[in-house]
């Protein structure tokens, strides 16, 4: 089994932000908040929402779609700066070279520093928007929205920095300051930091191995219980393993299925294997193929990999060459060796 189906790494980054409206609006703050957009819903960040109680995604789904809510929202407030942030991650996600996207958070970043040095930063680590993959400047943008602690729209580019730290990527290693900003971030109740202290605690062996299992298992469970589709994800297969944790199919079926309908790409790809072996549920490799592709979607390089073996051998559907290869192309684009070789074979 692909290691990929155990690792990942997944930020959210939002925050609060005022809406200018005109004299001629201002009877609208008797009637309550601005209304939550499409672009709230199809681009919005998980966690730190841009209005209260608004909804949002892990990852992009529907990213066209995404773009054209995020255009009109701003179209119908161009005071809000949070709306230009959503639109930069839509044309992202839709494009990952999509230059705009650099222009319109710098445009915002007077208004949200703390939530738009750590976008930037990502769009460094990642290279998008045109720019070059460049760690030292990552870091040094997480370093800023970090400062602007406790700021909450600075905790995504805190948690980043940490892992940046304990990775020794950017700058120097230091291992007991990451350590201790994912602890503090996790203890204060941010899901993505427990979900990086988990992968980290686990990738190094830190503490007792005796009991390092269980430890992983429940910084994965306090993430998930904090909102972090990626812990609820990683606390399932623990769940379905029985590894740190008592033996529960059932309810890494339920946090499975959470997690993909939050657009959490890995959960998704666990579901789909969930169906594809009769889990405690029917074999249904029409709806594996699915799930398959909705994690594939979301670039989990096992799930392509996956997909691209059903269709290639015709699991239970129809045999369908051209698409295998494209989502084992698309893996091997994500960085899986396995896609690579198994992409070839089929040219």
């Amino acid at each position: 089994m692909s290691e990929t189906r155990f690792l990942g790494v997944a930020l959210l980054l939002a925050g609060l932000c005022a809406v200018t409206l005109a004299p001629g609006a201002a009877l609208a703050l008797v009637d309550g908040p601005p209304p939550v957009s499409d672009c709230d819903r199809l681009a919005g960040f998980r966690g730190l929402p841009r209005l209260p109680d608004a909804p949002g995604t892990y990852a992009i789904r529907y990213p066209e779609a995404a773009v054209t809510a995020c255009e009109d929202a701003l179209r119908a407030a161009p005071g809000d700066p949070f709306l230009s942030v959503l639109l930069a991650r839509a044309r992202v996600a839709r494009a990952r070279d999509d230059r705009t996207a650099l222009d319109l958070l710098n445009g915002a970043h007077d208004a949200l520093p703390a939530l738009v040095s750590g976008e930037i930063g990502k769009l460094y680590e990642t290279g998008r928007a045109g720019l070059r993959t460049a760690d030292r400047q990552a870091r040094s943008l997480y370093q800023e929205a970090c400062d602007l602690a406790p700021d909450p729209q600075s905790r995504p580019g805190c948690t980043r920095l940490g892992v940046m730290m304990i990775e020794g990527r950017g700058g120097a290693t230091d291992l007991e300051t990451g350590f201790g900003m994912l602890e503090r971030l996790c203890g204060a109740g941010w899901g993505a930091a427990c979900t990086q202290l988990a992968f980290q605690t686990d990738l190094r062996g830190i503490g007792d191995m005796d009991t390092l299992s269980t430890r992983v298992a429940a910084l994965f469970e306090t993430g998930c219980a904090a909102g972090d589709l990626l812990s609820c994800s990683q606390f399932g297969f623990r769940l379905e393993l029985g590894e740190g944790v008592a033996h529960d199919p059932a309810r890494a079926q339920a946090l499975y299925r959470e997690a993909c309908e939050g657009g959490e790409p890995q959960g998704c790809s666990y579901l789909g294997e969930i169906y594809r072996s009769g889990l405690g549920v029917q074999p249904d490799m029409v709806e594996a193929t699915r799930l398959f592709a909705m994690g594939c979607d979301g670039n989990d390089p096992y799930a392509c990999v996956t997909l691209g073996d059903i269709l290639s051998d015709g699991r239970g559907v129809p045999v369908d060459l051209p698409r295998a290869r494209s989502v084992l192309e698309h893996a091997c684009w994500l960085g899986d060796p396995e896609g690579c070789d198994k992409a070839d074979s089929l040219r």
